[in-house]
């Protein structure tokens, strides 16, 4: 299988590939764990190794969004891709994507950043990266494509074909937007469910992760049936509705995008 990997649209967020000698933290992985070994649930296989890179940043600032995306080539000619994102905004305790100054492995079945490796090595628990087994079975060209990097303070790096940033912005003012019907709707003593079952009906083209389609009604609806999903949801000491409407009113503000002049 040949393997590639696109240029990294930032300079600060450097790409290799994975080699053991230069990055000796990451080799736990793509050795045979023992049953006691705290990587054992991160263990590739040996061949792995082949396909993977390690990307370092080298900024003073950490990275808070990441897309990337697998194109697999098979024999016959087909193309396939996975998309992968990550970003910091979507939960409500910040966590960076990839630290200043850290390293995160990446490969088709994983992603683990070496200062999770070096808390488990200190003795700490926990999961630090994860993805799906992808089938391999048939292709014979593998490439990485980097599609945008996002940092903390904003500076936006990538052709981003698949409109990652767009989505990013319109998470805030679509939660927003579904909780002020909800708060509205309280108020006035009516029920929340038919309009929130309206809005989650917009007609709208494509789906989350994708270039097609508005994201603003796509964030909207994913909002509203995620708010109906959870309403009547019963759990002793846990008020659900009550929950979901507070993650709702304070999703993070995202920094005002710019890009590095040339």
């Amino acid at each position: 299988m040949v393997f590639t990997f696109s240029p990294s649209p930032s300079p600060e967020l450097v790409v290799s590939r994975y080699d053991a000698a230069l990055f000796p933290r990451f080799r736990n992985m793509f050795e045979p764990p023992s049953i006691d070994s705290p990587f054992r649930f991160l263990a590739q296989p040996p061949e792995e190794a082949e396909r993977a890179v390690v990307m370092e940043n080298r900024a003073n600032k950490d990275v808070t969004a990441l897309h990337y995306c697998w194109m697999m080539t098979s024999e016959d000619g087909n193309v396939r891709k996975r998309t992968v994102s990550s970003d910091s905004y979507m939960v409500d305790v910040y966590h960076p994507v990839l630290s200043a100054t850290d390293r995160k492995l990446v490969c088709p079945s994983i992603t683990v950043d070496e200062s999770f490796v070096e808390h488990v090595l200190r003795g700490g628990g926990g999961m630090g990266g994860g993805g799906s087994r992808e089938s391999l079975v048939g292709v014979t060209s593998l490439r990485l494509e980097i599609d945008m990097v996002l940092f903390a303070d904003g500076e936006l790096a990538g052709q981003d074909p698949d409109k990652f940033a767009a989505e990013l912005q319109c998470r805030k003012p679509a939660a927003e937007f579904v909780a002020k019907q909800i708060r509205r709707a309280r108020d006035e003593g009516r029920d929340v469910a038919p309009v929130l079952s309206a809005l989650a009906e917009i007609p709208c083209l494509g789906r989350l992760g994708h270039a097609q389609g508005d994201p603003l009604v796509l964030w909207t609806r994913h909002y509203a049936k995620d708010y109906l999903g959870h309403m009547n949801r019963k759990t002793t000491g846990v008020d659900w509705a009550e929950a979901r409407l507070r993650h709702l009113e304070n999703r993070p503000t995202i920094p005002k995008f710019y890009r590095r002049q040339p």
